[in-house]
């Protein structure tokens, strides 16, 4: 019974003011302070768009747009037009490569010329993308750009 109570003594927390200064935090963990200095308790979630070409794409728009970036990029293919469509959103687009495959940071990069419908009219894009493994491919960056042809 003696060894029962020394060993659940071990297991009591107590207070420790004293600690030393390297351990003391001046910030809780977790906290994120507003622009006017207050604390906010916990972060709001930030929704990030599903893709770098349209915050207006879902995932299943993405998925569709990304098989076809990627049939369009490929160093291999043809060069040629691919588009998509996805017919319950009735978002649409398509991709064509602007130019040969270069490498970046020993990525096989590619610019291409993007469009994009859906409930508005056509909207016209240009950037680069990097292939990250063999059938998926990452938009770098994106600017609005014109109608090819």
């Amino acid at each position: 019974m003696a060894v029962g109570l020394t060993l659940t003594a071990c297991s009591i927390v107590a207070p420790f003011e004293g600690k030393p200064a390297s351990l003391v935090d001046a910030d809780t963990t977790g906290s994120i302070v507003s622009r006017n200095g207050l604390k906010l308790a916990s972060p709001l979630p930030l929704i990030e768009p599903v893709s770098l070409l349209s915050p207006k794409l879902d995932v299943e728009d993405w998925r569709r747009a990304k098989a076809a970036l990627a049939t369009a990029l490929d160093p291999q293919g043809n060069g040629g037009h691919v588009g998509w469509d996805n017919s319950a959103s009735g978002a649409k687009g398509s991709f064509m490569p602007a130019g040969d495959a270069f490498l970046v940071k020993d990525e096989i990069c590619r610019k291409f010329i993007a469009m994009l419908a859906a409930k508005e009219p056509e909207q016209w894009f240009e950037g680069n993308a990097c292939r990250i493994s063999v059938n998926d491919w990452e938009i770098k960056d994106v600017k609005p750009g014109k109608k090819s042809g």
